[in-house]
């Protein structure tokens, strides 16, 4: 694309800003082909630099360049470099200058476009970028506007160095900019402050605005260079940066007023300005950051600094004690911050140990700022979603009453004994004018004093609060209050007031400490709480009724402690009412102000997977609301966490119904087909993961494939087992349509839909198990084996061409098989040479061994060396014995998870250590004990019964055999998820009790997904793959009793050559095996 077609691309850049929506989405499709044309991005510069076109097409240029840079400029390994070089050589020539001559958000965005190349190409691929912005910088003099771009590109290329891991080449690139731009900086500072403050200081509003803006910018490079360690050149600069904050903390308020006014008064909105009257606040609140950054990382040098710091922040925040104007509240949750990170550090103790400097701090600084804002109740009113994101999520947002109570913290940290003391006064007077307040109004709502208690309550919560967890909340507390006690004395009588729309936030408070504390309640307390949940549901306030929803889901994630499974602390049995929860969880649905709810909509997940059956008489009323509701979000997906926890819900539904009574897997088909096809048909591409595998989950109620049951059976017959009863629908076909729809999902650009990949593998995973005469019918087996090649050339999806090869080797009869099977291996062994990753060969192990339980040791090792001689020894040498201790022990699912485990353990009873005590989450997960499992068995009869390998003069006994029986003990003495003895232990003893127990659901209730659910993996579609190794509870008894019936078959050589061939570290491990499983090799 050369520049003769720029009137093209700005006619579709016009048409981008269409009302129509057939017309915007038409020009965007054009766009998407026209960007991987050479010249492109030229183009686009040329056009938001061409004065004679309109003003909105020119934004809209500067923007589609600025996203592009964002998606194409890195060049990843496994995509498309869609900026040739001389185009990126030319922006990088031209963009500075395009930046300085563009104005107010043209400007705004040029920078970050710059900042976004820089993060690439600097310094090596653009060592010129900064002489550039310096040469200009000093060139420019007091023309503010162009200053601040520059000093806004320089912002956003080095901000990202506050978050950057530290290593060699980032202090070297850091080294570089400080050598050539901390000079000019400060000199540009000093030339500033002068314009401010002091004798030649301006008398304009307006200039005064955009030196501030300026200034502004100054501070937060000045944070970004000195983040990672203190650089020489600031060390000895340190008095001149320190007299600039101090001047800028002390400025006037006639100068303060003249410059927010003017600011107010600006329609510049190309800088950050939450409120625009705040100028002068943004700055002091970066100087708070700045020296809170000093007293922190560089303490001994800071020292000479510290004490008027501490004074000037604290005058600063007892002048402002009286305000309530939201605009104060990030100075003064920053001015709180930085007090907080004094105090925290034990050598500054001396400057607030003293009785009164404490009691001030506490009354003067904390109090004020601890008690509910205006503008708090009008969040909690007006705006209840983000007044949750603040008050419970802990968010970035700064509020004053967050900052107070991390300073209560620190204060309880550092002087535990008299900061309680002080506080527990406090709280109990506060306390007691709530009481007056309640007394004098009788049964009425008193209309003043409970602001006291939400004061009280939330001291209490901050000082109580001694260990904490994001995940599991307080985890032990301070002597202030005994938790259980305040609990039974104040929180739960509020609660079971039966007015639930009583002092809203009272109610608010109550449900905050207990999911705060709820470690530290005792069991009765929790269930009360989980029974009392049907009343806060249905409460008018958006706060309560979601507080209420976050604190069911939480309780109903507690486990009890030290069990060999996760093993709920509220079983369904203790739900006095299932009918009145759903139904008051779906009420809170319908309202319009939570009907995309994640809190409702994941509390509703959990109490369905804690019901299991006892939430069918529900089951009507639930699926039509969810198919209802997601018939609604279809026409505007807008809250990605919602739509998974929906989705999550309709397969939760799906197994609970069909577990129950699978001929209704129709009904679910009637519902939810025509959605699928309008997702389809319309292109919804984020809900496309979801809707296979929600897919999958209907087609895995239907039975298993003729094929499956017979190597299923034919495994239990193997092992001396009765034969399985047959599934009550055993005479069952899958619906037409899902052999209609299988060609489509066979389409290769299909599988390049984001997040299709794993979902589409899970559905072909079905198909296979549950439906292959679909794939029969429709002759797609081929098909299905091309995709299993494309995937495995993948280094990110290649773990998903196992999941349908596996499941490919147990649909078909052998004689089905024989045609493809040397091709398969090819595949592998290609993908083998071209690229070995960790990640691969785990998974290649873990297929290795899937194979041997479908066929046999003997089979694998003639069928990979009929592909090519002796291959199978170099197999063995570089992968299985290399990796089958990672993966006996850690499988491929822990590595990346999608999903975690949240299990809790109450700490509110006493906790008796036993055998289990200590267990991590991920060792009691479902996949780190089948892989522990399975693997380990597969791999057990892999070195025992194939001839070649096994046999004493076998063809690749000598050089594999000894090492293979040290990796397999590895593994096996690693235990599931690496957790050790305790962990095996634990994984037989669950093994054994899973057929008793009756939770269908263990991992999956105690699962979250971690993030934002961007991987599209739904946690209750996962999958357990048919059983191939029945009657084997313990692989470590097995392998104790495979190496004796070995070494019978071969008397006196196996334990001769085990021997003389394991390391004494390895013998021990042996022995002790043995001699557990009561075996004695001859």
């Amino acid at each position: 694309m050369d520049l003769s077609h720029c009137n093209e691309l700005a006619l579709t850049l016009e048409k981008t800003l269409s009302p129509l929506l057939e017309e915007r989405r038409r020009a965007e499709n054009i766009l998407n082909t026209m960007e991987r044309q050479p010249g492109y991005s030229v183009c686009l510069l040329a056009i938001l630099q061409d004065p004679s076109r309109p003003k909105n097409i020119r934004l809209s240029a500067s923007t589609t360049l600025k996203n592009f840079i964002k998606r194409s400029w890195k060049v990843e390994a496994e995509s498309d470099n869609l900026i040739p070089t001389a185009d990126r050589e030319q922006l990088k020539a031209q963009i500075i200058n395009a930046m300085l001559t563009s104005t107010g958000a043209g400007q705004h965005i040029l920078s970050e476009a710059i900042g976004l190349i820089g993060r690439e190409d600097f310094p090596e691929r653009w060592p010129n970028l900064l002489p550039d912005i310096i040469q200009q910088m000093t060139q420019l003099g007091t023309k503010m506007d162009s200053v601040q771009g520059l000093l806004y590109t320089a912002h956003s290329i080095f901000k990202r160095y506050r978050h950057e891991m530290r290593s060699d080449k980032l202090f070297t690139e850091m080294n570089l900019v400080i050598d050539q731009f901390a000079g000019p900086l400060t000199t540009l500072a000093v030339n500033l402050m002068n314009l401010v403050v002091g004798p030649n200081r301006l008398s304009d509003g307006s200039q005064l605005v955009s030196v501030m803006r300026a200034l502004l910018l100054i501070c937060k490079i000045f944070l970004s260079l000195n983040c990672q360690d203190l650089p020489a050149y600031f060390e000895d600069n340190m008095a001149q940066w320190m007299e600039i904050f101090r001047q800028l903390l002390h400025l006037d308020p006639q100068t303060t007023d003249l410059i927010n006014n003017a600011a107010a008064a600006s329609t510049d909105t190309t800088i950050e300005a939450p409120h625009a009257g705040m100028l002068v606040e943004q700055v002091k609140s970066q100087v708070c950051d700045n020296i809170g950054l000093y007293a922190t990382k560089y303490s001994s040098d800071f020292t000479a600094y510290l004490p008027e710091f501490v004074k000037d922040v604290w005058e600063m925040l007892i002048a402002m004690k009286g305000t309530q104007d939201p605009k104060y509240d990030t100075l003064i949750g920053n001015a709180l911050d930085f007090l907080s990170s004094v105090v925290s550090r034990s050598q500054n103790k001396q400057l607030f140990e003293a009785p009164e400097t404490l009691q001030k701090l506490c009354e003067l600084i904390v109090l004020p700022n601890i008690q509910l804002s205006a503008n708090d109740l009008e969040l909690f009113e007006d705006t209840p979603e983000e007044y949750i994101r603040r008050d419970l999520e802990g968010s970035d947002a700064h509020t004053r009453r967050k900052s107070a109570c991390n300073l209560v913290y620190a204060l309880c940290e550092a002087f535990e004994g008299p900061v309680i003391d002080n506080f527990a006064s406090y709280i109990n007077h506060l306390l007691t004018e709530y009481a007056s307040a309640v007394a004098a109004t009788g049964a009425n709502t008193p209309m003043s004093g409970w602001s006291s208690k939400d004061s009280a309550l939330l001291l209490v919560t901050s000082l109580a609060a001694k260990g904490k967890t994001e995940k599991f909340g307080v985890t032990s507390s301070s002597r202030l209050v005994n938790i259980p006690t305040f609990f039974e004395t104040h929180v739960l009588p509020e609660l079971q007031n039966p007015n639930v729309d009583q002092l809203p936030v009272i109610k608010a408070d109550c449900l905050r400490y207990a999911i705060t504390f709820r470690g530290l309640l005792p069991t009765a307390a929790i269930i009360t709480l989980v029974n009392l949940s049907p009343n806060f549901l249905a409460a008018s306030s958006v706060v309560v009724h979601n507080y209420s929803a976050t604190l069911l889901e939480k309780l109903l994630l507690m486990t009890i402690p030290n069990q060999p499974i996760l093993t709920p602390l509220v079983n369904k049995s203790n739900i006095i009412n299932p009918e009145l929860l759903i139904q008051r969880s779906l009420e809170a649905l319908s309202r319009p102000s939570s009907c995309e709810s994640v809190y409702v909509m994941r509390a509703l997940l959990r109490t369905c997977s804690c019901l299991e059956e006892r939430c069918l008489p529900s089951m009507n009323s639930l699926v039509l609301a969810l198919v209802t509701r997601l018939s609604q979000i279809i026409k505007n997906p807008s809250k990605p966490q919602f739509n998974h926890f929906l989705f999550e819900s309709l397969c939760l539904c799906v197994k609970l119904t069909c577990a129950a009574e699978p001929g209704s897997i129709s009904h679910f088909e009637a519902a939810l087909f025509p959605l699928f096809q309008e997702i389809l048909q319309n292109d919804i591409t984020e809900f496309f993961p979801y809707v296979f595998q929600l897919l999958a989950v209907m087609l895995e109620q239907y039975p298993l494939s003729p094929h499956v049951l017979e190597v299923c059976a034919a495994k239990r017959k193997a092992a001396g087992l009765e034969p399985a009863p047959p599934p009550p629908n055993a005479t069952a076909k899958p619906a037409a349509a899902y052999q209609t729809l299988l060609p489509r999902l066979l389409i290769p650009a299909l599988w390049e839909t984001h997040g299709a990949v794993m979902a589409l593998a899970r559905l072909m995973q079905a198909y296979l198990l549950h439906n292959v005469d679909a794939v029969i019918a429709t002759k797609k087996a081929e098909a299905m084996l091309g995709v299993y090649q494309r995937l495995l050339t993948s280094k990110s999806n290649d773990v998903y061409a196992f999941t349908i090869i596996s499941a490919f080797l147990l649909a078909f009869p052998r004689v089905h098989l024989q045609p493809y099977l040397s091709q398969i291996f090819i595949c592998i062994f290609q993908r083998l040479q071209a690229a070995k990753t960790d990640k691969f060969m785990r998974c290649l192990t873990n297929f290795l061994a899937h194979f041997v339980l479908v066929f046999s040791a003997n089979d694998l090792v003639t069928i990979m060396d009929g592909v090519q001689d002796r291959i199978f020894s170099r197999v063995l040498e570089k992968v299985i014995i290399p990796l089958a201790e990672l993966a006996i022990s850690s499988p491929v699912g822990l590595l990346n998870p999608s999903f975690v485990l949240t299990a809790h353990s109450n700490a509110g009873d006493a906790n008796h250590v036993d055998a289990f005590d200590g267990l991590s989450s991920s060792s009691m997960s479902y996949i780190a004990r089948s892989d522990w499992r399975t693997v380990s068995i597969g791999l057990i009869t892999l070195c025992t019964e194939a001839d070649k390998l096994s046999a004493p003069g076998g063809t690749y006994h000598a050089n594999s055999w000894a090492p293979l029986v040290t990796a397999i003990l590895s593994g096996l003495a690693a235990g599931p998820g690496r957790g050790g003895n305790v962990a095996s232990q634990a994984a037989v003893t669950a093994f054994t009790m899973t057929a008793s127990k009756s939770s269908a659901f263990c991992d999956e209730r105690f699962t979250d997904i971690a993030g934002d659910s961007a991987s599209f993996t739904l946690i209750f579609a996962s999958h357990k793959m048919p059983d191939l190794c029945p009657g084997v509870v313990d692989p470590r008894l097995y392998f104790a009793k495979s190496l004796e019936t070995l070494s019978r078959r071969y008397p006196g050589k196996i334990m001769s050559e085990l021997s003389s061939n394991l390391s004494p570290e390895t013998q021990s491990l042996l022995q002790t095996l043995l001699s557990q499983s009561v075996v004695q090799l001859t």
